[in-house]
């Protein structure tokens, strides 16, 4: 799915997903860990990537992976803010919340996925 750098990105993605797996009972954590930290990669890749976006989805029998690509440059660390921070988790619930998760650079840009065990 291709999306453009704006504040219903995120809101599209989910639905998207929602859509991709309509015919196919998730496990309600599973689901909201899906649409959680899908949000949080879309949601950078819109803040500090740039376009072009785009989502991607990989399932297999025990895992589904999401992938966010976007054009901008560096790659995600998961950061230490303090507690009275606004923003600046979405990569520590990354990885906390995932099975795995990772990240590469493509061309000038960057994908980042992230793994969810399904059973």
């Amino acid at each position: 799915m291709e999306l453009r750098a704006d504040p219903s990105a995120a809101r599209r993605a989910r639905a998207w997903l929602r859509e991709q797996f309509a015919s196919t009972t998730l496990p309600t954590q599973v689901s909201q860990t899906l649409e959680l930290l899908t949000t949080e990669l879309v949601t950078n890749a819109v803040r500090y990537g740039g376009e072009p976006i785009e989502v991607r989805l990989r399932r297999a029998a025990e895992w589904v992976r999401v992938s966010v690509s976007d054009g901008g440059p560096g790659l995600p660390q998961v950061r230490h803010v303090p507690v009275t921070a606004t923003g600046g988790r979405g990569v520590a619930l990354v990885d906390t919340l995932a099975r795995r998760w990772g990240s590469e650079t493509v061309g000038t840009g960057k994908t980042v996925w992230f793994e969810l065990s399904l059973l």
